[in-house]
């Protein structure tokens, strides 16, 4: 029963990184900076978990309206979208410090 969950959590995890692949990369195309934080990012990403992505810089008139484009790219998958602007110290250092690009996505 271990191994069938655990060959479910990489299969997951492997799908995730694929779909968040994605959506950085349509993100980069509407000019917006963005990389994925969290548990993807450090690795550590499980069955349960969701793909966190950080918006870093983006064009003021698509603050929040990216969220739906992501959305289509995730394909379901439960995703959250911090916005960089947002974040107070100490949790901006925290999560700037996992911040991740799509090429280094493993």
């Amino acid at each position: 029963m271990t191994a069938l969950l655990e060959r479910r959590a990489e299969e997951r995890r492997r799908l995730a990184v694929a779909r968040a692949r994605a959506a950085l990369d349509w993100l980069a195309r509407q000019g917006v900076e963005a990389a994925v934080v969290g548990s993807l990012a450090r690795g550590t990403f499980r069955g349960h978990s969701d793909v966190d992505i950080l918006v870093m810089a983006c064009p003021q008139h698509l603050k929040y309206a990216i969220e739906g484009g992501v959305e289509d790219r995730m394909e379901g998958l439960p995703f959250d979208v911090l916005y960089l602007d947002e974040l107070r110290e100490p949790d901006r250092a925290k999560v700037l410090a996992d911040a991740t690009s799509a090429a280094d996505l493993i």
